[in-house]
């Protein structure tokens, strides 16, 4: 057995130990210690990294009542020496009772259960068992900062089960053999918990929430605590100064000075539009004037060189007014060929999927449609020529 010391003292950063067993797995060491610092993982947060002397430890897990450390090469010796990673376990420290004080606040606050959590970098989710908006979502923010100013201390109790039951905001599991490890903040959190977390509440310096979404009937969020926090704000600050310095204004202002850009965006844009389909529409007229008639259809084939998937589109909803017309346009630019193969939707009499998979097989692309309008990208710009020919034979019945 691995005597766990991570459970008698959460701030100590280096132990020594004797070497029980060491064996080797797939060009790695698996290494038993009878005690060790490290913590294996669980609960949602990352297993502890650092030497054993001097030898890097590349992951940590639990088998059975061992604690294997597993490193890149052999400890050498029967006395170990271990040292943490404790700038990183300190973070998840913190991490971890930051998602403690979210995620009890949104039950104290609003009967919301955390179904799942996980610490994975600097960022730290939970899922719930249903939605949670953002007013809940922003009160439990507050009031778990609240707590964070208070500097409650944290707590390991061991209670009887009767006590678990009434309090615990999530039961341990039916399997769980007692005595079960609770983690307690007064007032604020009573939860089962194997995992570490910083002493008290003031030590994990903030509780950012980051973003929310919708996930299996539930929320996904997403949040920071403690180093985490400052850096993303940090990151966040010197995004808006730049955002401030551009938009010549301050950050009050930048909402305003967004949704006018985007006003004056919205208006280029349709000036623009205009402009090209005034452009095009005597290049669409012609071209069904000029149109081979097949089948009862106007056939109408065209390159457009330079141009983009914007403007060939323009092209093909001018071509297709008249409903008679079955346009076959590839715009070629530096990024590969688009092609559009179609016809008038109220059109049933042709289907266009046949002529334009050889098409789009032919420039070694992707796309997909329906029988009336398909389109996609091709690599091979050489080959457009070939390819708009098949397309052609095939609509013609060739």
């Amino acid at each position: 057995m691995t005597a766990r010391l991570y459970y008698d003292d959460l701030y100590a950063k280096e132990f020594d130990a004797e070497l029980l067993s060491q064996s080797e797995h797939d060009g790695k060491y698996h290494t038993v210690l009878d005690r060790t610092l490290f913590y294996p993982g669980g609960g949602g947060q990352p297993c502890d990294l650092g030497t054993l002397s001097g030898v890097e430890v590349l992951e940590v897990i639990e088998h059975g009542n061992e604690i294997i450390h597993i490193t890149k090469s052999p400890i050498e010796g029967r006395s170990v020496h271990g040292v943490l990673d404790w700038e990183r376990r300190f973070e998840l420290m913190q991490q971890h009772l930051g998602e403690h004080l979210f995620a009890g606040c949104l039950w104290n606050l609003h009967h919301i259960h955390t179904a799942r959590m996980r610490i994975e970098g600097d960022n730290v989710s939970i899922d719930t068992d249903i939605p949670a908006d953002v007013n809940a979502i922003l009160e439990a923010e507050s009031s778990a900062n609240q707590a964070v100013w208070a500097d409650i201390p944290v707590e390991v109790i061991y209670p009887d089960m009767a006590e678990i039951r009434e309090n615990a905001r999530k039961l341990p599991p039916e399997n769980a053999i007692p005595p079960v490890r609770i983690v307690k903040v007064e007032g604020v959190d009573y939860v089962p918990c194997c995992g570490l977390h910083v002493s008290s509440t003031g030590q994990a310096g903030l509780v950012k929430v980051t973003s929310c979404e919708n996930h299996k009937g539930g929320s996904r969020i997403y949040l920071k605590s403690g180093k985490a926090a400052y850096r993303w704000l940090s990151s966040v600050y010197h995004e808006v100064r730049k955002a401030e310095a551009e938009l010549v204004c301050g950050y009050e202002g930048i909402n305003d000075k967004i949704a006018s850009l985007k006003s004056k965006i919205h208006s280029l844009k349709s000036q623009n539009e205009a402009t090209v389909v005034r452009f095009l529409k005597p290049i669409a007229e012609s071209l069904v004037k000029d149109a081979e008639i097949s089948g009862g259809h106007k056939i109408v084939s065209h390159i457009m060189k330079q141009s983009n998937q914007d403007e060939a589109k323009h092209l093909f909803r001018l071509i297709t007014e008249d409903k008679d017309a079955v346009a076959v346009l590839a715009c070629v630019n530096d990024e590969g060929v688009f092609l559009i193969i179609g016809t008038d939707r109220g059109n049933k009499n042709v289907d266009v999927r046949p002529a334009f998979r050889k098409a789009i097989e032919i420039l070694e692309g992707k796309g997909g449609g329906s029988s009336f309008s398909a389109q996609g990208w091709g690599k091979n710009s050489e080959a457009v020529g070939e390819a708009m020919g098949a397309a052609l034979n095939e609509l013609k019945g060739g």
